[in-house]
Parts: C-alpha cells; structure tokens; sequence
C-alpha cells in the first residue's frame, strides 16, 4: 500500500512536536545544571520547544489548505461551473 507523501507529513507532526519540547527541553535542563537555576531555563526550553511545535503544524495545515485549494479549483477548471438545481439564490 502506498501512502502519499502527503500524508506521511501529516503523520510526523506528533514526532516533531514532542521531539522539539523534548529535545529543547534537555538544553534547558543542561543549562540550568551548569548555571545552578533550576527549573528556570528548562521552563524556557518547554516553552520554547512548544512554541516551535505548534508552529509547524501551524505550518502544515497552511500548506495543506493551500494545496486542497489549488486541487478544488484544478477540479472546478476540468469539471465547469456547478448545475443550476432551479431553487432560487439564498
């Protein structure tokens, strides 16, 4: 079975986000380890890596709004204009 690539995007989100709050989260804690600031800086890197989490999927579901746009108005180009079912406009 193949999966587009599209969908393969979609499906890395949870990894990046949890990759990214983990990851910048461990610097934080490093750092407060080094500098004797606990939790301060591992708050920051919490915070930080959720910031740029929640960014790309903010990201994501932009591109993907985009590309189903394009898709809906290739579609209408090759289909036409919708038919008139006769009920008068709302």
């Amino acid at each position: 079975m193949k999966v587009p690539a599209r969908d393969l995007a979609g499906m890395s989100l949870g990894i990046e986000l949890v990759l990214s709050v983990l990851v910048v989260g461990a610097f934080g804690r490093w750092v407060d380890q080094k500098l004797h600031t606990e939790p301060a800086f591992l708050l920051v890197g919490v915070l930080v890596g959720s910031a740029a989490g929640f960014r790309q999927i903010l990201r994501y579901t932009e591109r993907l709004d985009r590309l189903n746009r394009e898709a809906d108005a290739k579609r209408a180009k090759r289909e036409g204009p919708p038919p008139d079912d006769g009920r008068p406009d709302a």
